[in-house]
């Protein structure tokens, strides 16, 4: 079943590719596991065959975490508190937000990419 639904602005893309739903009608998952993307559209039947995120999404996770865990981080290191403890709850706040945004990530770029039509 393909719809033929007007291509959304770059900002409802990737708005919704952020909410983990296809960028163009923002109905169906994008994804079939944790960074599978689905390669049709279950309800519009937009193609995302070909799109390539690549390193996209691993930088700006990194890019957008950066300047929180990082300052987090030294905090912690200067903080004089037990490092038995410190180290591995940082260790797994750090590990447990960078698996929580790379999914969103990888949305908003299919998203802009399939909205600019570069990914093709």
């Amino acid at each position: 079943m393909v719809m033929t639904l007007p291509l959304p602005s770059l900002r409802v893309a990737a708005f919704r590719g952020f909410r983990l739903l296809c960028p163009h009608c923002g109905q169906a998952r994008l994804f079939t596991r944790y960074l599978k993307p689905v390669e049709t559209c279950g309800h519009c039947g937009a193609d995302y065959s070909d799109i390539r995120a690549d390193d996209g999404p691993a930088w700006l996770t990194v890019l957008c975490l950066g300047p929180f865990l990082a300052p987090l981080a030294f905090g912690v290191a200067v903080s004089g508190w037990p490092a038995m403890i410190t180290y591995p709850v940082l260790a797994v706040a750090i590990i447990g937000a960078v698996l929580l945004l790379l999914p969103r990530m990888k949305g908003v770029v299919i998203g802009v990419l399939h909205v600019s039509r570069l990914g093709k």
